[in-house]
């Protein structure tokens, strides 16, 4: 928020004139005027008792808390992910709630923290009683974004949200804010048609560089997309009963990452919930010895063919193998595969490890 808006708004909080401000600082009421519109800036020897007279500081009026850059956002990001490795996820939740009110209009930060906080929330070992707190401080944080004016702020929050009342059978509250959100044909077919005007310009403009990163990063939300779809509907076919249907939409996703060169653990999940569906311990045991193996293999997209430009978002910052603790503890809770010693075994490989690293 700029000083012009910071003035005005702590001026009116405390119920002040502009008429009280210009007396208590000795200046006429046409610069306070100026001041809120953001023609004009007080003088530096009025910014103390300013600041004063609004019962705020100094870094609050100088905006000094909202210059967070993206870099500084990812950074912290990283500090986060460690805080919670070493000091546990009440901790990771104290230092981020602590930064949104050091930086409360940066929405940017509420953005990426929020999601990946969440993030590791789904993946933490804690009971539902434990976890309870810290989902309605996710939820809080994402009704905030959901009135963002940035689209793709309140689009993202509003799907998360969604998603969240669909999977607490909260149906009606799902439905209101899918209602609320834009068409999803359409915002995609306009945005590709943006999209592709934009990349003639650059190509015309002796941009093809850029032009190309453009490409390869729609391509890479489409195919994103694109797997998600033929998951949801492998899922939809085992609970109709066509097993065999299923498992042609799985072999499809498998040849997809492959075909595309996409991260290498994608080609694992559609086959490996065939084969918990079916039971099968030995098609379990042997896709997630592949498919843990790849998860220690980040994705590298520089080493692509059709994502080689793409360049990381600073939203991406922990590591898929990070995930793998999770997954085995959820998976020993399946009766099929407590008894196999194979699964216990590699478990306790995987264990082994991650204390060694």
């Amino acid at each position: 928020m700029p000083m012009n808006l910071i003035i005005q708004e702590k001026r009116k909080e405390l119920g002040l004139t502009q008429e009280q401000v210009a007396e208590y600082l000795n200046v006429s009421i046409p610069a306070v005027s100026k001041w809120e519109k953001g023609t004009t800036c007080p003088d530096i020897s009025l910014l103390a008792p300013l600041a004063r007279l609004l019962k705020t500081d100094l870094n609050t009026l100088l905006c000094f808390h909202e210059d967070m850059t993206l870099q500084e956002i990812s950074l912290f990001c990283q500090e986060i992910q460690e805080i919670v490795q070493t000091s546990g996820i009440a901790a990771g939740f104290a230092a981020a709630e602590q930064k949104f009110h050091e930086y409360p209009h940066n929405e940017n930060l509420l953005h990426v923290l929020t999601f990946q906080l969440d993030g590791l929330l789904s993946f933490s070992e804690m009971e539902a009683d434990e976890i309870q707190p810290y989902e309605e401080k996710i939820i809080a944080w994402y009704h905030r974004l959901s009135e963002s004016a940035d689209e793709k702020i309140s689009g993202s929050a509003d799907f998360m949200l969604a998603s969240r009342f669909i999977r607490r059978g909260e149906y009606e509250k799902a439905q209101e804010t899918l209602d609320r959100m834009p068409d999803r044909n359409d915002f995609l077919r306009n945005m590709t048609d943006k999209l592709m005007l934009q990349v003639e310009i650059d190509k015309q403009q002796g941009r093809p560089e850029k032009a190309a990163t453009d490409l390869q990063q729609e391509l890479f939300m489409t195919l994103n997309k694109v797997q998600i779809l033929l998951y949801k509907l492998m899922g939809l076919e085992l609970d109709c009963g066509e097993t065999l249907s299923a498992k042609k939409i799985a072999d499809k996703s498998a040849q997809m990452t492959r075909l595309f060169g996409l991260w290498e653990y994608n080609a694992f999940t559609a086959p490996l919930e065939i084969a918990f569906a079916e039971k099968d311990t030995e098609k379990c045991i042997s896709i997630l010895h592949d498919m843990l193996a790849a998860m220690l293999q980040p994705w590298e997209p520089k080493k692509t063919l059709l994502f080689n430009r793409m360049a990381v978002q600073p939203s991406q910052t922990y590591r898929p193998e990070q995930m793998i603790p999770a997954i085995l503890s959820s998976m020993e809770k399946e009766p099929f595969l407590q008894d196999s010693s194979e699964f216990r075994n590699l478990a306790a490989r995987y264990e082994q490890f991650f204390k060694e690293t």
